[in-house]
């Protein structure tokens, strides 16, 4: 965990079930330290259901996400609404600029997103675009004339800390071993309902297509989240910490 006095905390995430998935642990380490957490949910998930329509793909996926969040003790959330599985087709400098928006009102010390340099082994576009965003809000957030060329906007603030996920992160440098809080994301994943069928309904396309019913696990799709989280040891992350700038306050700062 950081070691700062600035415990405010901002996670960036393109679906509701992506907190828990990919930065699950972290998140309830830091909830455990006493961070203050801001989450922003880029897209509505209106796709992922099986067996409902749009408009109550959209409505159950919100209330899951709603009880997650009220689990969790996070009740700050900024809500983007893109169409879910879209983003490809998005303006990135668009997106960014509202990522700029929300860091400059919060004003984080650790921003936690998707990593923008592990695209090779991610195919879900909505999980690049945020990635990129991210990252580059993550240094136009401190520029005066970002994003409109004006400088009376909200003030600049720079983000000390990045903590970058993803399927595969190419350039690990730190992980969490997740042991001590794999019963609670059980508990907390399997409260997106809507989400871990629609994920068992896939995997039960193609085991139908190979000659198998996996309809034991449609009935209780909590058993499928038990196989996500027990075959996970830890969350792997590629940190881009404070080195630097304690390294300038060490040599020229003058305490204020």
């Amino acid at each position: 965990m950081p070691l700062t006095e600035h415990k405010t905390g901002l996670i960036v995430i393109s679906h509701a079930d992506d907190l828990l998935l990919f930065c699950g642990a972290a998140t309830l380490a830091l909830l455990d330290e006493g961070w203050k957490i801001h989450v922003i949910r880029v897209t509505d998930d209106r796709w992922d259901s099986w067996g409902f329509d749009e408009v109550e793909t959209i409505r159950r996926n919100k209330s899951e996400f709603d009880e997650v969040l009220a689990a969790l003790g996070i009740n700050s959330l900024s809500e983007f609404g893109y169409p879910t599985d879209t983003l490809g087709d998005k303006s990135e400098v668009s997106l960014r600029n509202q990522i700029v928006k929300v860091i400059r009102e919060i004003r984080p010390y650790l921003v936690i997103s998707f990593d923008p340099d592990s695209i090779k082994f991610e195919d879900n576009q909505d999980h690049i675009l945020v990635g990129k965003a991210v990252a580059e809000a993550c240094w136009t957030a401190g520029f005066d004339k970002h994003p409109d060329g004006k400088v009376d906007q909200l003030a600049p603030h720079l983000p000390i800390e990045k903590w970058y996920f993803g399927r595969v992160v190419v350039e690990e440098t730190h992980f969490l071993d997740i042991a001590d809080y794999r019963d609670r994301l059980i508990e907390l994943i399997s409260l997106h309902r809507t989400m871990i069928s629609n994920m068992v309904a896939q995997a039960s396309l193609q085991a139908e297509f190979l000659g198998y019913s996996l309809e034991q696990l449609r009935e209780n799709p909590k058993s499928f989240v038990e196989l996500l989280v027990r075959s996970r040891e830890s969350e792997k992350y590629r940190v881009i910490g404070p080195e630097r700038i304690n390294q300038l306050i060490k040599e020229f700062g003058v305490e204020i």
